[in-house]
């Protein structure tokens, strides 16, 4: 039996969401949580999800979406009008002059991506201390995270991916991400019934190739081992410290 409706896709994300945020103490009685939204795919549905989940919970907690506004946004108003009329929550779109601070700084040989991604976060940060929020809620999924790891072991030497729910570099922020149980397919499908198209970008991005040719490699994979991505998520929480390459305490002679 194929299942393609909006209720399967609903019901699955529900309890994905709710079984990541339970496993990682994310959300607890009178958490005011922080929704970083871009006005894209995945912050919509983590909106709808959260927003649903809030009217059944075991516990109360608010939700405030917040929009950095680059610059580059194009008709961000009518993703905010949407969420206001189907969902019943205001958007607030705080201006951040990136687009501004990006022609001025960013270096026109290399992408811009990640220069642009900085100054998101740290405004971001602070609008989160301003408000005095619980935790940042981030929409990345199962795939981001999977992908994010082969690109820090290929690239950096380094194991490491997105956690689930972490404290930020300064110390003064919880990130969270309760999307992290969900593959990028199932977000996706479901947000097709929502008859939306998600705000568009007027910046001139180059193409991430190192992570397009990871997703690349991970599709590949997938042919011969269906179950790839769920199974190096479980690994990044089932760690064989003994086994590594650690010169640290975990090192021992042979």
């Amino acid at each position: 039996m194929i299942h393609n409706t909006k209720r399967y896709y609903e019901k699955r994300l529900r309890k994905k969401v709710g079984q990541a945020i339970s496993d990682y103490s994310m959300i607890n009685n009178g958490d005011r949580v922080l929704l970083a939204f871009s006005g894209g795919r995945d912050s919509i549905v983590l909106l709808k999800i959260l927003s649903d989940l809030k009217r059944a919970a075991p516990v109360e907690y608010e939700i405030i979406p917040v929009h950095i506004s680059t610059g580059f946004e194009r008709d961000f108003e009518r993703i905010s009008l949407w969420i206001k009329d189907h969902l019943g929550i205001e958007v607030l779109e705080i201006e951040s002059g990136i687009s501004e601070i990006m022609k001025e700084v960013s270096d026109p040989d290399k992408s811009p991506c990640a220069l642009c991604s900085r100054l998101r976060r740290g405004k971001l940060y602070h609008v989160a201390q301003d408000m005095g929020v619980s935790s940042i809620a981030l929409g990345h999924h199962m795939d981001d995270i999977v992908e994010t790891f082969f690109l820090r072991c290929f690239y950096t030497g380094q194991i490491g991916a997105m956690s689930p729910s972490r404290i930020s570099n300064d110390g003064k922020n919880r990130v969270i991400r309760p999307m992290a149980y969900c593959r990028a397919s199932m977000v996706s499908e479901y947000f097709n019934f929502f008859g939306l198209e998600p705000v568009t970008n007027r910046c001139i991005i180059r193409s991430d190739s190192k992570r397009e040719m990871i997703r690349d490699m991970i599709s590949d994979m997938e042919t011969d081992i269906p179950m790839v991505v769920n199974s190096v998520f479980a690994s990044l929480g089932n760690i064989d410290m003994k086994s590594l390459g650690s010169k640290g305490s975990y090192a021992h002679p042979h």
